[in-house]
């Protein structure tokens, strides 16, 4: 048997195809019918009212292009506020690591820790600063928030027209206004 339904590359939605390019020479009218008939309707998740105030600023922030790119529904909800609690907690770490070493004489204060004995380790803040960037480079590849993630994304950057139906766009509005 040549493998079974996990083998392989996972399938990429439609919009992907479309601003990539369509390498894989998938027929374009059965591309646009999926883009403007999606499995999943595309609408912004609500907001967990238990996000830091950087989280949600940033969940502000990238919701208006997920909609508009169709590349979020209300079952994302989890991953979403896990990337943007994850850029939250990242920026908390920096801003704390930042003030430890403007408030040291030692300028990598809150990036080396030393003990009595004279031995060093990565800080504290240092490592969960780390782990919160793991954190949300890992859930915001789904979203395609990293350069390897949006790698083949080129043409997504360049005008092209209208590629999305007025249902998104509808859709993006109704959340912003």
């Amino acid at each position: 048997m040549a493998g079974n339904s996990n083998s392989g590359r996972s399938g990429k939605p439609a919009a992907l195809h479309i601003l990539q390019g369509n390498r894989s020479k998938k027929n374009f009218d059965e591309l646009i019918a999926e883009v403007k008939q999606p499995t999943v309707p595309v609408d912004a998740p609500p907001m967990p009212d238990i996000l830091s105030d950087d989280a949600a600023a940033e969940w502000e922030r990238v919701i208006p292009d997920l909609i508009a790119l169709g590349l979020v529904s209300r079952l994302d909800l989890l991953a979403l506020a896990t990337y943007c609690q994850a850029y939250g907690d990242w920026l908390k770490y920096q801003r704390l690591i930042a003030k430890r070493n403007r408030e040291s004489d030692d300028e990598l204060a809150g990036d080396v820790q030393t003990f009595k004995t004279g031995a060093q380790q990565m800080h504290v803040l240092r490592q969960l600063a780390n782990d919160a960037e793991k954190r949300a480079n890992s859930a915001g590849a789904a979203f395609g928030f990293s350069p390897m993630a949006r790698r083949n994304m080129k043409t997504a950057m360049q005008p092209q027209g209208e590629l999305f139906p007025n249902e998104q766009r509808d859709a993006a509005d109704r959340y912003f206004n």
